[in-house]
This record gives C-alpha cells, structure tokens and sequence, in this order.
C-alpha cells in the first residue's frame, strides 16, 4: 500500500483533495486537520468516491515540531477528544495517557509551511510510548536534514515514514510503503508499530536532487543542534538500521 500518513487538506475542499491524492497515485490517505476532527467525513466520503481509502488522524503543533495522532479506531471516543493548545511533548504525553493509537513526529529537520521552531533533535528525547515513527522524507530536497531524520529514527528503532508533511500543494512528492493486508486503522496502527514501512521520494525530472558529495554528509556540529536548533543527544541505544 502507499500511502500519505500526514495529508492535510489545508484549503481543498473534498473533492479537490481527493482528486490530488488519487492523481498521485495514492492507496490511502491519512487525513490530518490541525487540532480538529469535525470536517474529516466530507473528505472521507470525496476519497472513497475516487478509490482512494481514508484514514483518520489529527495534527498537533507542538511548541517545536508537531506530530500525527493516529487512532486505532475512529469512535466517538476519538472525535470527541479536545485538542485545543496550547501543546509541548511532555503536555502531548500527559493527554495522552489511555489512548490507543500510534504518534508519528513530523519531520524533525524540516520546518512546515507556517510553523514554528523545528522539533530537531528533541526527537531523541522525547518521551511518548505511543511513538511509533518520524518522517524521513518530505519531498522537498533537503538531503542533508533527511539523513540526520534517518538517524534519528535509527536510533530510537521507529519506522521510517514518507509523507507530504500536511502541505496540500505537494501531496504526492513523498510517501510511505506499508507491507501486509491493510484494510482498518487497527491494521495500519499495528503495522507502523511493528515497523512495517519503507519511504519513498518523487522528485521533478527538470530538477533532480543532486548526487550527494562526501562534504553534504551532516557535520558533527550539526548533529548536535540540527544545524540550527535543538539540543545535544547522547543517546547511544541500538535500533534497527538498515531498512
């Protein structure tokens, strides 16, 4: 399956949405409004009319970064939750106590279209054990940010995750593989847990990303504050790696 885990329909309406999201070739979606879920069903009914399958999730806009909450079911318990900010990660922590789902940190390095300060290496910190993966690749061509995402997600053995990053105007620049049967949200929550995903890139033809040259590598300063922001780590805990 391909699918968007982090497609924000900003501006569209449904049917432009869906549209954009079967044109890309899209299996699924999640769709993600920020701190809110009662507009899902109009954009959940466009996608089904195009083949393409919905999924619910909700963006949250941290003091730095932000991330997708991801339920396993879309009850009432779910649309009835209160997001209202204001949010860090320990707040995200403590509302999230009980909840059954998955959380996926937006990409660390990257900074989204009317954000605030990027969530950097606080990732590593970063205490929600509902985690469950980071975005490596936004499709904007920041090669060096997305090999220090990939780092990240090395090291604390989170799935690797390709996605749109909730901007409307670059669904399908990237996505994410996700491997077995997914036909429920219960399906793709266990399998972004047990890692079943691969993120791809789709870049235009007319500008390539370059070939990376031994000096792109990120520096060792960069590293520690994510070349801009952010704290040192020192985290030293195996992970998966080569995926």
């Amino acid at each position: 399956m391909l699918i968007d885990l982090h497609a924000h329909p900003g501006d569209l309406d449904p049917d432009t949405f869906a549209r954009a999201c079967a044109d890309a070739g899209l299996d699924a979606v999640v769709v993600c409004d920020t701190l809110r879920t009662d507009r899902l069903d109009g954009y959940l009914d466009a996608l089904d009319e195009v083949g393409v399958t919905g999924f619910v999730g909700v963006h949250v806009r941290l003091d730095r970064g932000s991330v997708v909450v991801i339920p396993v079911d879309d009850d009432d318990a779910f649309r009835a939750r209160r997001w209202a900010p204001p949010w860090t990660a320990d707040d995200l922590g403590k509302r999230l106590e009980g909840f059954d789902g998955v959380v996926v940190a937006g990409h660390p390095y990257h900074r989204e279209e009317g954000g605030g300060p990027i969530l950097g290496d606080r990732v590593y910190f970063m205490k929600l054990s509902q985690l469950a993966g980071i975005e490596t690749r936004v499709g904007r061509g920041e090669q060096r940010w997305d090999a220090m995402a990939d780092r990240a997600a090395e090291k604390r053995n989170l799935a690797r995750i390709g996605s749109s990053s909730g901007d409307a105007k670059h669904i399908g620049a990237a996505m994410t593989v996700v491997l077995g049967d997914i036909e429920s949200q219960a399906d793709l929550v266990e399998a972004l847990k047990a890692g079943r995903t691969m993120p791809v890139e789709f870049e235009d033809p007319a500008n390539p990303r370059p070939r990376p040259r031994r000096d792109d590598r990120p520096r060792r300063d960069d590293r520690r504050d994510g070349g801009r922001e952010g704290r040192g780590r020192r985290d030293d805990r195996g992970g998966r790696g080569g995926r």
